[in-house]
């Protein structure tokens, strides 16, 4: 059994036993695992203050293969705890972890997802995400995942332009009104396609948007991502639920 190092974000802990934490892990060099932290819920000493949730740790851990791994020894490098006084900031750190975790299995190549959730946490730091920010970090998730949607031209004929436009779900990408066809089409305006193109090209100075097209790009990119992952993030119900109370 080879003792690993690695630095990692913590996604998930849950408690097992009377003493003992299962840690939910997704680290720079190994990927997503999951590691179980020995005494960790009573010793005072040993992981003090490393497994809290969205914290950025390096972790020694003994790989066990198939079985869960036994976590060794963790050290803080960030706890991000400024995002921890707001509650909105904890919602988006929720979701932006959930998403990012979502699109891996367990051990798969994630240095490029790590880094990127480690960027987009230290954000948080700052406050909560805008929106438009949020619709940015969810393009960026299925990049990465290697399922980024087409929304610059036509599948079918690679128009550029029309009075509006179907989203195909199944392909993962936007037909002009004259290429409709009978498949799992989602009705998107010319402004929302537009929007949501920029926003992957890397745009930085974006038009104005306003609150209608904000929502329906929202739900777009969300029935997309629920397609890729076969069910819904638990985290956008919280985002939700937040939103109606304001």
């Amino acid at each position: 059994m080879a003792r690993l190092k690695t630095e990692a974000i913590v996604l998930k802990r849950t408690d097992l036993g009377e003493s003992d934490r299962l840690i939910t892990l997704l680290s720079k060099d190994y990927g997503k695992f999951k590691a179980i932290a020995k005494g960790a819920r009573r010793s005072k000493r040993r992981f003090s203050g490393c497994l809290e949730l969205f914290s950025q740790v390096r972790v020694q851990y003994v790989d066990r293969g198939r079985s869960l791994h036994r976590l060794e020894e963790a050290v803080l490098v960030d706890s991000h705890e400024p995002l921890k006084t707001d509650l909105i900031a904890i919602a988006h750190a929720g979701y932006v972890t959930e998403l990012a975790a979502a699109f891996l299995g367990e051990s798969d190549e994630a240095a490029a997802t790590y880094q990127f959730l480690v960027e987009t946490l230290s954000v948080l730091d700052q406050g909560p995400m805008q929106t438009t920010d949020l619709r940015r970090y969810e393009l960026s998730v299925l990049r990465l995942a290697g399922f980024a949607p087409q929304f610059d031209a036509c599948l079918d004929c690679d128009a550029s332009q029309s009075p509006d436009w179907h989203f195909d779900i199944d392909q993962s990408g936007v037909l002009c009104n004259d290429c409709i066809s009978s498949a799992y089409l989602v009705k998107i305006t010319a402004p929302v396609r537009r929007f949501l193109s920029d926003l992957q090209s890397g745009q930085t100075s974006l038009s104005k948007i306003d609150p209608a097209c904000q929502s329906q790009a929202r739900d777009l990119l969300a029935k997309i991502i629920d397609r890729h992952l076969g069910k819904p993030l638990k985290s956008r119900e919280f985002l939700r639920q937040l939103a109606q109370k304001k």
